[in-house]
């Protein structure tokens, strides 16, 4: 872990927009950003949750592994994003473990200073709580997206989420997800096999729906892979 001298947590950040002076001024002094290396744990499931994490450039991975080994959730968040959301004003604990899947650059602050300049603010409040609102529905939407006997199409619709969540687009229309994204993590998300997720997207590369090289997708037909998602 890196200390960064120059502290501007939120410029730029829409889940800070609606602060007056006075307290995103509070929010700036309190902030202290810090550089990890791909790889390093941020907090991990369980941990006191005393810190709301600001992700000023990079790309994390939230998962939870139960007590037999295996992975009942995963999702990720890019630049620009606060975390975590859930638990607000209620958890003293982090429901998952959060990972850096590239060198990242974050800034954090504290629960109770971040939980108490929001709540005397009604409209950032009102923000936080159509975000949580819209990551409950996302997750919903997810469940229902995988739930289809059809490996394939399980597979297919986590690649949808994946570019609707992470995807930008390019010249050619194309989306990129410029994040790695590895295969263990698609199946995982898919409720299939390794294999099976392979051989899925090895299937799409060939109709050319999609390129996925150096753990990178390229999305050449995004329509292909719409999701009622908003």
């Amino acid at each position: 872990m890196t200390v960064i001298q120059e502290n501007q947590a939120l410029k730029g950040c829409q889940y800070f927009a609606l602060l007056n002076e006075e307290e995103a001024a509070v929010i700036q002094e309190n902030s202290y950003c810090r550089a990890y290396k791909k790889g390093q744990v941020l907090f991990d499931a369980g941990d006191e949750r005393n810190r709301m994490f600001i992700l000023k450039k990079g790309f994390v991975k939230f998962e939870k592994i139960d007590q037999s080994g295996t992975l009942f959730y995963l999702n990720f968040v890019k630049d620009k994003a606060v975390f975590p959301l859930t638990g607000l004003f209620t958890d003293e604990n982090y429901h998952f473990s959060a990972i850096a899947m590239t060198d990242i650059e974050v800034c954090y602050i504290s629960r109770k200073i971040f939980e108490k300049v929001i709540q005397g603010n009604n409209q950032q409040l009102l923000f936080y709580f159509n975000q949580v609102s819209l990551t409950l529905k996302k997750h919903v939407l997810k469940i229902e997206s995988c739930v289809t006997s059809s490996a394939a199409q399980r597979v297919k619709n986590t690649l949808a989420i994946l570019m609707h969540d992470l995807g930008e687009k390019n010249y050619f229309n194309q989306v990129v997800i410029p994040y790695p994204i590895l295969m263990n993590d698609i199946s995982h998300s898919s409720g299939t096999t390794r294999e099976t997720a392979s051989l899925v997207i090895k299937k799409l590369v060939k109709k050319k729906k999609i390129q996925y090289l150096h753990k990178e997708l390229i999305f050449f037909d995004p329509a292909y892979f719409s999701l009622d998602y908003d």
